[in-house]
């Protein structure tokens, strides 16, 4: 049966809209453009990967995102055509692959149609610690590591190979090549070339990473180590120390035959003992906040917030206690209080501290945004992240991207209108910064200018030359007098497809739209709060 006719585009669409969510650089209109005419656009890419050697990839969007310690982490984000393609060759391959028993993360869901590809990632965490818990119980030394750029070194050549090597007993033969011909034109686009790395922060690539690590897992269990792995973070559990030292030297040599390397600044051999007293402090403090705030009594709650406010000091006023999955976890709860109208004495305190750290810890932008989202008219938010944007200290265009995103959301004050409007000007203007950041500018621009603003706006798509930033400039002018900006529409909608779709999708709204923040209402947020996200968590005790 020919390519197209096998794939499942509808199956894979649905589950890059779930998983779309955690994209470091989110799509302008969040691909409900796409989605209008879905069917229409999903048939011409069935049409498209007919001949799967003749399929022209687009290039992704690049962007760095900070990571403890002020270092970088590429992530690209491949065009939607070839998101869903990619998606859907994994859909089509996953069932019939097994990681292994020590392998805790992407686990594949069991309903096969489900959105999530995986179990949620909440589930799989938590079992993963709860099987630290238990072999520190039982073993005296533990090994623990992980890999340097893991995502990032992914060489295409061994994949293929890994692909070949699981799947060639259980597919026809001519079906796999044509998925691995495929597959080799995305990932070397993607690359530009250079026939290394994966995008990461997608599910199609973590199901990926997972089959190209299956070889050093059958390794490790096949020589009888005691070995646990969760994405890259990995643990061996031995019983005394020289045993832990032979079976990292171990590891490393089998890493470095298809190319990885342990990251030696977060590699350690400790005593099982000290591992556990530290798993078991964090939990026990942090599932009894959890209790409380579960429990729906609102004398408990606010003793919960009490908890999370004392917690969340100690974390602060210890450097060598901080931890900074315990300081989230502190973040999130304060969120749902504040989303229920509790603990109302505290969270202007929570967010000075969350404002404070956008300088010191820029790799929990996200974190801080999701939370500073629901103080729409806060004059101490508002006047602290324009601060932030006009300082030396706005180096990263991720976090930037961010908190123009937060000032979208919010509304902004007369008082900072003219100051937040002028760092929105100069961002969108400005050919030397990131288009993600130009992006968020231009809509912010055209949320909050005048009808001039707006006009200014419309001209400067003649000028631009990214069709990314082109689509935030039509989605700026969305208040336009409807006449003149449904005239602008339609001289521009045979730019291109995209364009053409993206301007029909601005003039159908049905009223003004500029972000697709949806804040959690009351207490349903302790109930289905995003599973994906394994920082959010308490602690497993024992």
């Amino acid at each position: 049966m020919p390519l197209h006719e096998i794939l499942d585009l509808s199956k894979a669409y649905r589950r890059v809209q779930q998983d779309k969510r955690d994209d470091p650089w989110p799509d302008i209109v969040s691909y409900r453009d796409y989605e209008r005419v879905l069917e229409e656009n999903l048939a011409i890419l069935h049409t498209q990967i007919s001949n799967p050697n003749a399929y022209q990839a687009r290039q992704t969007l690049h962007i760095d995102i900070p990571k403890k310690g002020f270092t970088l982490r590429p992530v690209a984000v491949p065009a939607i055509d070839d998101r869903i393609i990619y998606q859907a060759i994994a859909d089509f391959l996953s069932p019939h692959f097994q990681p292994e028993r020590c392998v805790y993360s992407n686990i594949l869901s069991t309903d096969v149609n489900s959105s999530r590809m995986f179990i949620p990632g909440v589930e799989l965490w938590i079992k993963f610690q709860q099987e630290i818990e238990k072999l520190c119980d039982t073993f005296s030394w533990v090994v623990e590591t992980d890999i340097t750029a893991y995502f990032e070194y992914i060489d295409h050549y061994r994949l293929l190979h890994r692909i070949q090597d699981i799947f060639g007993g259980k597919v026809d033969a001519g079906t796999l090549r044509e998925r691995k011909h495929l597959l080799q034109r995305l990932m070397g686009r993607w690359s530009r070339g250079k026939k290394i790395g994966i995008p990461q922060v997608n599910d199609a690539s973590s199901f990926f990473a997972n089959i190209f690590l299956d070889e050093i897992d059958k390794w490790m269990l096949r020589q009888g180590y005691v070995f646990l792995r969760y994405v890259d973070d990995m643990r061996i559990f031995t019983i005394d120390e020289p045993s832990a030292r032979a079976a990292l030297a171990e590891l490393i040599t089998q890493l470095r035959e298809i190319g990885l390397n342990v990251g030696a600044g977060k590699t350690f051999i400790r005593p099982t003992a000290v591992v556990l007293k530290e798993l078991r402090s964090y939990a026990e403090r942090m599932n009894s906040i959890e209790a409380e705030i579960r429990s729906g009594n609102p004398v408990r709650i606010e003793k919960a917030a009490v908890m999370l406010l004392a917690f969340i000091n100690e974390l602060l006023s210890s450097p060598e206690k901080f931890n900074d999955r315990s300081f989230r976890f502190c973040v999130n709860r304060f969120k749902k209080l504040k989303v229920n109208g509790l603990a109302i004495d505290s969270h202007e305190r929570i967010a000075n501290e969350v404002l404070e750290r956008l300088t010191s810890m820029p790799h929990e932008t996200a974190t801080f945004v999701d939370y500073l989202s629901l103080f729409l008219e806060s004059e101490f938010v508002q006047r602290r992240v324009i601060e932030f944007l006009e300082s030396a200290y706005n180096i990263y265009p991720w976090q930037e991207t961010l908190l123009l995103e937060l000032l979208i959301r919010l509304d902004i004050l007369p008082e900072y209108r003219d100051r937040a409007l002028s760092i929105a000007r100069v961002v969108a203007r400005s050919n030397h910064k990131h288009p993600a950041c130009r992006q968020k500018a231009f809509v912010f621009w055209g949320k909050n200018g005048d009808y001039a603003d707006r006009r200014e706006i419309r001209g400067r798509y003649y000028d631009e030359s990214r069709e990314d930033v082109k689509r935030a400039i039509l989605f700026a002018i969305q208040e336009m007098q409807m006449g003149e900006r449904n005239n602008f529409l339609s001289n521009v909608a045979n730019d291109s497809t995209t364009i053409r779709t993206t301007a029909q999708y601005i003039e159908n709204l049905g009223k003004p739209t500029y972000h697709f923040y949806n804040p959690p209402q009351g207490f349903d947020i302790t109930e289905s709060w995003d599973s994906n996200d394994i920082d959010d968590l308490p602690m497993p005790s024992g």
